[in-house]
């Protein structure tokens, strides 16, 4: 069973809705710089090539980065930076994306699932913290009807900290 698709909507999960206060999605500078690694994937395969923008909510571009061989990458953001910022990068035909809330160091994938759930976010009605909550959950759910598995049976642990500890 392929379970990477799986951790890679996790991996969003847990950025997008870390335990911090400090992403109400009020477009206000951090107070110091954020950096973020990650890998870089398309439709489960690895980007090796590729330039990283990072977008603040003005779509102001505020910092860039490249991929590494290896599908890594590493960006840090300033702290004038206005959140939630997108990391966009184009690989090959694809646009892949991925948000930043807030100025917490992060671990963070971008990939065809974080493009999903930014643009599901969008479709919902913008980028905000609670679109990008019911975006991931939406995805998930999507997920799991396509693999047939309509159940979160195999998850382990306490059920309100699934999605990164958010509820």
């Amino acid at each position: 069973m392929n379970y990477s698709k799986y951790l890679i909507a996790a991996s969003v999960c847990l950025l997008l809705f870390g335990c911090g206060e400090n992403s109400d999605n009020k477009s206000q500078p951090a107070v110091s710089a954020a950096h973020i690694e990650g890998v870089v994937t398309d439709r489960d395969e690895p980007v090796t090539q590729g330039k990283i923008l990072a977008k603040d909510a003005g779509g102001k571009t505020v910092a860039t980065s490249d991929v590494t061989n290896d599908s890594k990458f590493a960006i840090t953001l300033p702290a004038s930076a206005q959140y939630p910022v997108v990391l966009e990068v184009t690989a090959g035909d694809s646009v892949l994306e991925a948000v930043v809330l807030d100025p917490m160091p992060a671990q963070l994938d971008i990939s065809t699932m974080s493009s999903l759930v930014v643009q599901s976010a969008r479709d919902i009605g913008g980028i905000t913290k609670a679109n990008m909550a019911q975006a991931a959950i939406n995805a998930i759910r999507q997920n799991k009807k396509a693999s047939g598995k309509s159940t979160s049976a195999g998850f382990k642990g306490d059920p309100t900290k699934q999605y990164g500890g958010w509820h």
